[in-house]
């Protein structure tokens, strides 16, 4: 209750809490509806924005940004280390122009080799290179120090989040249908 008159919820002063600030004027001007979507979407962006900033600010150890980083990890993740620009643009939800950027600038540092496809003139191969695996390593261990950014954060938590983010994902018809995976 202490917290809560802290934050303004008791004595009619708007919260400190930028979401249930968002909460307590969405009712105050009754726009009715879909608060609770509104709220969810806050929370998320939120939550995003803080998770990218620790996380960014992890792997700028490394002259890397994040998707420099998501671009590292899913060829080191790969079957082969190589794929397709076009579908490592489309598994990180990146436009192309921004995957060859990546690409331009992870090439310039030697931690990608590109390649043209062997059969199609127009599609593009990218590999890690061995610098490359030992970048993504390193960065990846910075990052398991600030546990991705979830500090504090139960690995229940994570699994919890997870499965809920998988349901939504499939639900809103993102083309990449998750699996559920066994609990370790």
């Amino acid at each position: 209750m202490a917290a809560n008159r802290k934050n303004g919820a008791d004595n009619g002063t708007p919260p400190a809490d930028p979401v249930d600030w968002a909460r307590h004027f969405w009712r105050r001007h009754q726009l009715g509806g879909s608060e609770d979507a509104f709220i969810a979407m806050s929370s998320v962006l939120r939550f995003q924005r803080l998770l990218v900033d620790a996380v960014e600010k992890e792997l700028r150890k490394h002259e890397l940004n994040i998707t420099d980083y998501m671009f590292l990890m899913t060829l080191q993740l790969s079957e082969t280390g190589t794929r397709l620009i076009s579908h490592l643009a489309r598994s990180l939800l990146v436009h192309a122009t921004t995957a060859t950027l990546a690409t331009d600038r992870l090439e310039g540092r030697k931690l990608i080799a590109r390649s043209p496809h062997p059969t199609d003139r127009r599609a593009t191969m990218v590999t890690i290179t061995k610098a490359g695996r030992e970048l993504a390593t390193a960065a990846t261990e910075s990052l398991r120090g600030i546990n991705f950014g979830f500090y504090g954060n139960t690995e229940e938590d994570q699994r919890e989040l997870t499965e809920i983010l998988a349901r939504m994902r499939r639900i809103v018809g993102d083309a990449d249908t998750p699996i559920k995976t066994p609990r370790s």
